[in-house]
């Protein structure tokens, strides 16, 4: 199985899972990795992933529910 090792910028990671730029800012601003390319934010796919499963996996409704 290969990996995606697409890379995107702040405005094509909010599309990519459905949030807001500003929430994709704020998980910069907390420590998401990233990286300064020309000025411009970078986030690999494996990253924005990890951060978006945190957020997930820590939303108390889905544990209201009993997602997993």
């Amino acid at each position: 199985m290969s990996e995606n090792q697409e890379n995107y910028t702040i405005k094509a990671a909010a599309a990519r899972v459905g949030k807001s730029t500003r929430t994709i800012e704020r998980w910069v601003r907390h420590g998401m990795r990233c990286r300064d390319v020309a000025g411009i934010v970078v986030i690999e796919h494996s990253d924005l992933m990890a951060q978006y499963r945190i957020k997930i996996l820590a939303n108390p409704n889905r544990q209201k529910r009993g997602i997993q």
